[in-house]
């Protein structure tokens, strides 16, 4: 790489586009139902939306079209091992309408496309998908500003990027925290159960967070990931939780007042996007938990766009 090209590199910055990092280290906290969801109203409601999924399960990618990949096609994997731009990995976010022909699995016509949604997907089959770690850790590969750099190259195509991380605060996501300089206007959302792990994970976080801050290599290139909000998933409502959930989720409501998104309550219906390959909000749009994500779609700030 020239001198040139290495300074034009550590100038980047991310200025046009709003970045919103799903992380919590803990399993099944509904980062992808949350991530998704946000994904499709955003894009109903008239936002560029592109869609990062950093975790080696893939579910967002599953969700949001991506279960299986074409021959030749390419995904986060080959943006690691820098074989492609960040750029270039980006496809359009769809779901599934129709049942997929055996005979012709990779027939367009059981697709439809999310409005002004795209995605940078994971393949599931990629025999070096759960190798990640290594690979980011491998000098030979993506370094810790691959993301960062990245989306700076496409700064102002995006009015907002989401970002699923895996379940851990391995080098994959720090790598989505490191993108969130002085430069950009985002943050590090926990979606967090109502159970009392779930709540010590958003402590942990927190201190994660300001550890990546005090770090010196961060420090001089102004990385400031921050937890500005919480966003509680499955709490307990009329026919659902304990008596632990209640408390646990009176505990975060205290904890965390200030900073608390509108509650989305336990639905039958997240579970589905799985099986269905398909955002809440797009297969039950008049459902509870697709009324409840738009109102913190509406806390996030982002109202619909003037047509």
């Amino acid at each position: 790489m020239t001198t040139n090209v290495m300074m034009a590199a550590a100038q980047r910055t991310l200025s046009k586009t709003r970045v919103i990092v799903f992380a919590l280290k803990a399993g099944g906290t509904a980062k992808t139902s949350s991530c998704t969801s946000l994904a499709a109203i955003l894009g109903e409601r008239g936002y560029r939306v592109l869609v990062i999924d950093l975790d080696p399960q893939c579910n967002s990618s599953q969700v949001l079209g991506y279960s299986k990949f074409r021959p030749g096609q390419l995904g986060i994997t080959e943006v690691i091992k820098e074989e492609i731009a960040l750029s270039e990995a980006v496809v359009p976010a769809r779901y599934l309408v129709g049942e997929i022909d055996p005979q012709n699995p990779d027939a367009d016509e059981p697709w439809d496309e999310i409005p002004n949604v795209y995605i940078i997907p994971g393949n599931s089959a990629h025999k070096e998908i759960d190798d990640a770690e290594r690979l980011l850790n491998d000098p030979a590969y993506a370094d810790t500003y691959w993301i960062r750099d990245g989306l700076a190259a496409m700064d102002g195509q995006w009015d907002v990027v989401l970002i699923d991380c895996p379940a851990t605060y391995g080098r994959a996501t720090v790598t989505a925290f490191v993108a969130l300089d002085k430069t950009v206007d985002g943050e590090v959302l926990p979606p967090v159960l109502c159970t009392y792990k779930e709540a010590g994970a958003v402590v942990k976080l927190e201190q994660k967070l300001a550890e990546i801050r005090e770090l010196r290599k961060y420090v001089v290139k102004g990385i400031q990931p921050q937890m500005k909000r919480v966003l509680v998933c499955a709490a307990p409502n009329a026919s659902y939780g304990t008596a632990e959930h209640r408390k646990t989720l009176g505990e975060i409501q205290e904890e965390y007042a200030e900073i608390l998104l509108p509650l989305v309550h336990w639905s039958g219906e997240v579970p589905k996007i799985y099986r269905d390959e398909c955002p809440v909000p797009i297969f039950a749009p008049n459902s509870m938990p697709a009324g409840e994500y738009r109102k913190v779609a509406t806390a996030l700030g982002f109202t619909p766009l003037a047509a």
